[in-house]
């Protein structure tokens, strides 16, 4: 669309609106003929109407007749007109070309490391297979001493007796194991016979002698002439004995246990 400014200016100016001031003579104050009423411009019209008028100016101005004239005839400059309304916004351009792609930026700074927070405690494993043995470990200091036990049962006596009358008869008496045991051998220390006198009844060969005293403690023999006599005490100090028949050359004790006076 053509700019309607340039259009305008590139009509001849209207003389007949203005009075021309010229160097050839003429009656420079001749009134201008009255125009006639013009109906009411549309705002374009309005517009192009003010640009005439701005033009007519320039085209006097062009003609000699601009500047400061001593000639009083020629009326002071109007006031300048209102601003025209602002055309319509012409329509959007067709979207221009994609421009190339820009240089990759540098490479950022690594970010602060984060603190994350304890987790939870796990589950208890299972339990390990049992490790091999370790060495024998330095013996320790010797412990103090202990409190002494409490006494504890009698347990059984021990003891023996011997009485030699000649040089052919040696006769002996042995506690032990809870059993009193006499015996005789042919020469003072020789081999001894032994017999039990523990007996309640008859074993074999080995006469009976009853009443055998419990809790015996300790034991004596004593011979003379024809008789021997083989003593026991207890623990709680009964005294017991029995006679053996030594006459000749025998050795029979085949008689009960008596009890003796307690001392």
């Amino acid at each position: 669309m053509a700019n309607p400014a340039i259009a305008l200016a590139q009509q001849p100016a209207k003389t007949a609106d203005v009075a021309v001031a010229t160097p050839f003579g003429g009656d420079k104050c001749k009134p201008k003929p009255k125009p006639k009423p013009k109906p009411k411009p549309h705002h374009l019209a309005h517009a192009m109407e003010n640009m005439h008028q701005v033009l007519d100016t320039y085209s006097l101005t062009a003609l000699g007749g601009g500047g400061k004239d001593k000639d009083d005839c020629k009326g002071a400059t109007g006031a300048t007109g209102a601003t025209g309304a602002t055309g319509a916004t012409g329509a959007t351009g067709a979207t221009g070309a994609t421009g190339a792609t820009g240089a990759t930026g540098a490479t950022g700074a690594t970010g602060a490391t984060g603190t994350g927070g304890t987790g939870s405690t796990g589950a208890t494993g299972a339990t390990g297979a049992t490790g091999a043995t370790g060495a024998t470990g330095a013996t320790g200091a010797t412990g103090a001493t202990g409190a002494t036990g409490a006494t504890g049962a009698t347990g059984p006596c021990s003891d023996i007796d011997l009485y030699s009358p000649s040089n052919t008869e040696d006769f002996q008496v042995v506690l032990t194991g809870g059993k009193t045991f006499v015996g005789k051998a042919s020469t003072p220390g020789g081999t001894i016979v032994w017999q039990d006198l523990t007996n309640a009844v008859a074993v074999g060969n080995d006469p009976a002698n009853p009443n055998y005293p419990p809790n015996v403690c300790a034991v004596g023999i004593e011979a003379q002439g024809n008789d021997a006599f083989v003593k026991a005490v207890t623990t709680t100090g009964t005294v017991f004995q029995t006679h053996g028949d030594i006459a000749g050359n025998t050795f029979v004790w085949d008689e009960a246990w008596i009890q003796q006076t307690t001392p």
